[in-house]
């Protein structure tokens, strides 16, 4: 049974319950983050509370706790919760309560839940994936709320087509982002990313700082047809990693194949979360 933290108590999590007259009930109102372990240890803490407190004042929520005060339940709930090989960690923050069933009264109620990791298809790896695009924009882009209801529409669309995730196009046709990743392109060794208009991941920064020793990066808006010309594209999240693209809508992405350079991130992010695991172990010993 796994133990959840809601709202000030450890409980198992087929007994973790909010009020129903909570903002996060009703009106979809909180934020969120989610990280991962590595050697049972949270990867990226402190960069995850940072977005995370970030998420909340761009939603205008005050939170009572500080940073300090939730990573240590993060770590607690973890502990709680042995047994596992790897275990996501997510962080909920809900509006709290409302006398008028509308406005934030200045209770937000926290959650973390500890669940193990799932393992992705292998061949999205070897042999890449395709993605579609949709024409969407967040309301909130640097803010990771809890209402998720634009992107389980736009992953339904997406998989009705073979397609395991969707580019979000906005107005001017530029491509932006996935419904739960970042999107990268190469062009020649030149990696382009979008800087607008998108919430930026911790595995994009990470990819950034680790990119900008093998390739130039440029950081900006990419148009639709660009993209559709680019001799690489990947996606990049907190579970799923690196994952190279090679179909959007029918368009192949060059020879239809995983690239070079896709692949020297991918080995630059393992080596990062094996430098990781074994500085990790040294603190241990």
């Amino acid at each position: 049974m796994k133990i959840y933290y809601v709202d000030g108590e450890f409980v198992p999590s087929d007994k973790a319950v909010i009020p129903v007259e909570d903002l996060a009930v009703i009106r979809g109102y909180g934020v969120c983050d989610i990280m991962r372990t590595y050697q049972g240890r949270p990867y990226f803490l402190d960069e995850h509370m940072d977005r995370l407190e970030n998420s909340a004042r761009k939603i205008g929520l005050s939170l009572p706790w500080t940073s300090v005060e939730i990573k240590e339940i993060v770590l607690s709930t973890l502990d709680k919760n042995p047994g596992m090989d790897e275990a996501n960690i997510r962080i909920v923050i809900t509006g709290g309560s409302s006398p008028d069933f509308f406005s934030p009264n200045g209770n937000p109620r926290l959650i973390v839940m500890v669940t193990p990791i799932q393992k992705l298809p292998g061949f999205w790896y070897a042999k890449g994936i395709k993605v579609i695009t949709h024409a969407q924009e967040r309301a909130v882009p640097d803010a990771k709320v809890i209402s998720y209801i634009p992107a389980a529409l736009t992953l339904k669309k997406a998989k009705k087509q073979n397609a395991v995730e969707a580019i979000y196009v906005n107005q001017n046709n530029e491509a932006l982002e996935c419904t739960t990743s970042n999107l990268f392109a190469f062009y020649g060794t030149t990696l382009v990313t979008p800087d607008q208009g998108i919430l930026k991941g911790i595995t994009r920064k990470l990819i950034l700082s680790l990119g900008s020793r093998f390739f130039t990066i440029e950081k900006r808006a990419i148009p639709l047809e660009e993209l559709l010309q680019a001799d690489e594209v990947f996606i990049s999240g907190t579970n799923k990693g690196v994952v190279p693209v090679i179909q959007i809508d029918e368009t192949m992405i060059a020879d239809g194949k995983p690239g070079r350079n896709t692949q020297t991130i991918i080995q630059a992010l393992d080596q990062h979360s094996m430098y990781f695991m074994k500085k990790n172990k040294e603190m241990n010993t």
